[in-house]
């Protein structure tokens, strides 16, 4: 009864916050970001000339101007006329304003797009977001939507979520 209770909350928050579940749907399932990520990708790693080693960029900060999300490369490169940075053995990680680690991913390679602060990870993947931890191959993922796209060899784990286990033998 409690977890009908939980949900119908919820339901009364996000209904009463004007979300749209057939709105989320439909973002979810439009690729055309990851469509033009993945083509970035390809375009950036044939210009890549003499990258940077062990580069740190921040992309977004908080308010008071502490840094919200960065990325971190051992071999970067950024194009000057365009909102890409193009990198290998990186690491994108965001904060909270008290400058904590809130979530992380680490990657073989990645295109980050600067401007949308949104990202394509043609290879391996990890991202750790609180107790969960996410791996795959072919990973999209937003900065300012939380949220990630596996495309391939996906596989989630997940610290202590409150479930009772007991329930499931019965």
């Amino acid at each position: 009864m409690k977890s009908i209770l939980s949900i119908a909350a919820c339901a009364a928050v996000f209904s009463a916050a004007g979300f749209s579940h057939a709105a989320w749907l439909e973002k979810r399932g439009d690729d055309s970001d990851v469509l033009r990520l993945q083509a970035a990708f390809r375009d950036c790693e044939k210009k890549v000339e003499a990258p940077a080693e062990n580069v740190s960029i921040p992309i977004e900060t908080h308010p008071d101007g502490t840094v919200k999300s960065r990325i971190t490369a051992k071999r970067a490169f950024l194009f000057p006329d365009s909102p890409f940075v193009w990198g290998q053995g990186i690491r994108v990680e965001q904060f909270k304003e008290d400058g904590k680690l809130h979530a992380s991913l680490d990657a073989e390679n990645c295109v980050l797009d600067r401007k949308t602060k949104s990202g394509w990870v043609a290879g391996a993947a990890k991202m750790v977001y609180g107790e969960a931890t996410v791996t795959g191959r072919g990973i999209y993922f937003s900065l300012p939507d939380e949220f990630i796209k596996i495309l391939s060899q996906s596989e989630i784990r997940a610290g202590h979520v409150g479930l009772d286990t007991r329930s499931l033998l019965k």
